[in-house]
This record gives structure tokens, sequence and C-alpha cells, in this order.
């Protein structure tokens, strides 16, 4: 949806070309650190990377594509002919066209010694396929000088002109190729963009643990502590935003503020450094929370790519070894905790982080992500009630980097045996998320118990709200082949749905399972569906406890 609101059907003069990256892999390196080497098994090139790129070629006109900055079992993604012409191109049917990662082209020679010159790297990339080069000087020369040698036909270089210049036709460039930089000024963070920004925000928050301190009773709170690194920070706006002016972002303390009243609020101003290391200004934090009736704590990690460059500690190329809070940011967790007061953190990032014992001790946790310009009054919003949290995680939470990888579909062999110093499970799970109501799932339901490898089923199920204020879950619908050549996961997640309910309101969804969301890469590298016994599990999480099971079977 993301893609065709950015398009539009044909894209258009008021549409931007949207791009699909990375292709392909570079998220699950053999290390952790951005680019380095991707060693996959082709079920899992097909199964997991490459199918994303698949449904959105399938379903909308892709504009764009930018190849991965990584190697893919031994081959540098932007030498791939079998990556971008045999399976995207010929295969799956691809029409736009491609564009290189950062200088990546020239890193086949100067960094993956895949190419023995600069010149024989542009030949590499642009027989395997590609169409624009993102930078780097000489790479005109270099492709003609190849031309004139008949080593690259012309038609071959035709072809690249041609799908970049047909783009450009289509978004009526060539008709109109300035911007109104009045018009911008009209529309980039216009009251609707900022409105959307807002929901968008209060919609991605999660909330992990609630002792019953949330929502706040904004009138019982009279002196509120504020501070953290992350408190009064632009690292809300996420990695490769550029510093916008104040007026512009509501951080976190501007929120609580803004929602609370700014006269209950002091805030301890730790620094915006997530790496801070200084006991005094711990101690000062432990002495402000004594005097004080709440205490919300802002911590997480850096993400201001402008800023110092010790500072930072997540974005691109800002891997780390470990997922733990860096610096002080437990022990000023620990000290505010430790003084009695009700304590909330807030979680600033882009990445799960190990937060055991905060997890285990603190009254309330918030995953907030990084949500943008408006996120510091979504944040508030959520803590007081005027929005009810409805976010869900996406990723699985660890409870140590020694856990990863954790996710929720893993093989069936993968806890065949436990940990010997610590839990096996997740610290939260992949889907997890509370909300200041309750809800209940039953009355799962299928149409048929058997279905033909060309046929679907519906499954039906009610949900009830359970509690005492509207609010909205997101039912989740997982699949799991009992048996399969090759091996596949516990759960996959093939379908959910969002659904808003009054207090004591009852709903009944369905979802419509097809062959498609059983398909898969088969043991002889064809890609349909095996027959045998199927499960579907259905409800709140990824996590057993939430989920209830129907069987069927394939015929």
């Amino acid at each position: 949806m993301q893609l065709k609101g950015l398009q539009g059907a044909n894209l258009g003069s008021n549409n931007v070309a949207a791009c699909a990256k990375h292709l392909v892999g570079g998220g699950d390196p053999i290390n952790g650190l951005n680019a380095s080497p991707t060693e996959v098994s082709l079920f899992t090139l097909n199964d997991i990377f490459l199918y994303p790129f698949r449904k959105v070629v399938e379903e909308t006109n892709l504009a764009t594509i930018m190849v991965a900055h990584n190697e893919l079992n031994g081959i540098p993604c932007h030498a791939s002919k079998t990556l971008m012409t045999d399976i995207m191109r010929d295969k799956y049917n691809f029409k736009g066209f491609y564009v290189s990662d950062w200088d990546d082209i020239a890193r086949m020679y100067t960094l993956h010694h895949y190419a023995p010159s600069l010149r024989e790297a542009y030949y590499e990339t642009v027989n395997a396929g590609m169409d624009m080069h993102m930078h780097g000087p000489g790479f005109l020369e270099g492709v003609l000088k190849l031309v004139n040698e008949n080593r690259l036909p012309v038609e071959r270089i035709n072809e690249s002109c041609a799908r970049i210049l047909e783009t450009k036709f289509r978004l009526g460039l060539f008709e109109n190729p300035f911007t109104d930089l009045n018009n911008t000024k009209k529309v980039v963070f216009s009251k609707e963009h900022q409105d959307l920004s807002l929901k968008l925000a209060e919609q991605s928050i999660v909330l992990l643990k609630n002792d019953g301190l949330l929502p706040l009773d904004v009138s019982k709170y009279k002196h509120i502590l504020v501070t953290g690194p992350n408190a009064d920070s632009q690292s809300i706006l996420g990695d490769w935003a550029m510093k916008q002016p104040d007026e512009n972002v509501t951080t976190v303390l501007k929120g609580i503020r803004q929602v609370m009243g700014t006269e209950k609020v002091t805030f301890h101003n730790v620094t915006t450094n997530v790496r801070f290391h200084d006991p005094k200004l711990v101690d000062e934090a432990a002495e402000l929370a004594k005097k004080s009736d709440l205490a919300i704590v802002v911590v997480g990690e850096n993400t201001m790519r402008y800023d110092n460059k010790s500072i930072i500690s997540s974005g691109e190329n800002y891997d780390r070894m470990n997922i733990d809070l860096l610096g002080d940011q437990d022990e000023l967790v620990k000290r505010i905790q430790a003084t009695g007061v009700p304590t909330i953190v807030i979680l600033i990032g882009g990445r799960p982080l190990a937060v055991n014992w905060i997890s285990q001790n603190v009254s309330a946790l918030v995953q907030a992500w990084e949500p943008g310009s408006l996120g510091g009054l979504a944040i508030a919003n959520i803590l007081t009630g005027k929005v009810n949290p409805s976010g869900k995680l996406p990723v699985t939470i660890p409870r140590s980097s020694g856990q990863i990888q954790m996710i929720y579909n893993y093989k069936p062999t993968q806890y065949n045996h436990n940990y010997k110093d610590g839990e096996t499970t997740p610290l939260y799970p992949f889907g997890f998320g509370l909300s200041y109501t309750n809800f209940n799932v039953s009355n799962i339901t299928i149409s048929k118990t058997e279905m033909s490898t060309t046929d679907s089923l519906v499954v039906t199920a009610d949900i009830t709200n359970t509690g005492m204020r509207e609010g909205a879950e997101v039912v989740q619908v997982y699949i799991h082949d009992l048996y399969s050549m090759p091996t596949r996961s516990v759960k996959e997640l093939k379908d959910f749905s969002k659904v808003n309910l009054l207090p004591g309101e009852k709903q009944t969804i369905q979802f419509t399972i097809t062959p498609e969301k059983l398909a898969f890469t088969r043991k002889d590298m064809t890609w349909g569906v095996e027959k045998g016994d199927f499960e579907i599990l259905l409800g709140t999480s990824s996590a057993d406890k939430d989920l209830k099971k129907i069987k069927f079977t394939v015929r």
C-alpha cells in the first residue's frame, strides 16, 4: 500500500517513483555488519528474501529496484545476472530499472576483489542488468569504451536508457522538469501531513509492559520527572533525517508538557549522548526522583546522523556487537526506580534492545521506535490514554545478543536443546503488544477440513472486546505445515486484520487461506503446494499461549 501511495496507479506528475531495496539478503549478513557477506540456502533465498520482491512486482508497477551492498553466496549482488535478469526480469517480469547503491559498482574492484579493475566492474554490472549508477566518476566513459570494444552491445545500453527515459516521461519530468518551491512550502509539513504523521506514530507505538500504572490520570500527578538522553532529542526522527527546526519537532519532553502541563514537569538533562557516563548526572536524577510522584525515563539509541560520530549508536553502518543499553542508561533507570517512584521507561530507536532488568522492574515499558516529528505528542497521548495503544512488534525482542538469531518462524530443531545459562524464550515475541482493554478470540471455524492444491478455504473467528474501553486488536493468522520437504518453520505469518471494537462489542472476522499462502520452494526447487496436514494458528501474537489451532488437510 505504501508503494501504491507513492506511485499511484500509473505514476504521474504528482507522484514519485518508488524504489524497492535492497536486492537482496543484506538484512542477514554473516557477522551482523552492514555490507558483509550473506550466505543463505536457495530455499531461504526464494521463500524469505526474494518473496517480497516477487509480490511487489506482481501487484504493482514498481518503478525501480536498488541492488544490495553485499555479496550473496560469493557473488556481489551488483554483478549478479541471476538476481537482476534471470529471476527478477525473466521469471518475475520486473519492467522498471535498476539503480546501484552508493559506489558499490566500484567496490566490486576495490572491496570485494571480484573484478580486477574498474573497467571490468563496469562490464560485470551492466552485463548483469544494471541500468543506473548512483555514484562514480568515470562510469559513463568506461561503459562507452566497453561498447567501442564490442564487449557490451549497444542494444544492452539502449535497454537501460529506454527504461530510465520511460520512467521520466511517466513522471512528467520532460513537460515539467522544475518544482514550484512556493507550492512545496504549502504541501510539505502541511496540517494534513502532520495529522497523518501523528496517527501513524500513535498506531506504531507498542506497549510492552503495564503494571496498572497506565493510562495515567493526569490530575493525580503534580511533580513529574522527565529525563534520559532521548527525552528532548531529535532521535525520534530516525536515521538519514536532516536536523529540523526545533519548532517542527515535538520531542518526548515537549509532548508530555503539552499534554500533562508544563508546570508539572521537571526536566533533568543528561545530554543527548546515549553513551554518557557521568555518575553525578545519575545522582542528580535520583535526587529529583525522590521529590517526584512520577518518573518518565527516555532511553535507547541515538540516530542523529548529523551529530558527532562518537555519539551516534544506530542507523546505517552503525552496527553493534551487543544490544544492551549503552553508557549509564541502565544505571539511570535503576537509580530512579530504587527511589520507589512509579517509573515509566520509553525506548527510542530502530532496533530491539535487551532490557531484561527494566522489563522485570519498572511499572511500564513502551517501545516507541522512531516515531517522527510528532512522536513526542503521540507518546504522551498513549501514556495518558487519549489513544489506546494498538501497535504490535514487527520483530522478536531477544533477552541478549547471545540469543540472536531469535525469530518467531524458526525451524523445528532450533530449540531441540535449551541454553544452559539462560532462557530459550524471547523477552517479547513477534506480534506482541498490550492494550488498555482486553480481547478474546473464540469460535474459530473453517469452511472445510480438506482442500486441493488449487482450492481455498475460509477461516472464521469471533473477537470480543471484554474490557471497559474502546480499543483495537490485531488478529494474526499463522500457518504450520506439519511435515514438509524441505523442512519449514514452526509457524509463518500469512494474514492479519486490525479490528476496532467498543466495550463489549463482538465482531466476526474471516480470512481466506489460498494456495499461494501455502506454497513454498519444494525439495525439487519448484514453487507450489505440498500435500499433507496443516495447522491454522490464530490469535493475538506469535506466542503459542496466544494462539488457537485448527487443522486441515491438502489432498
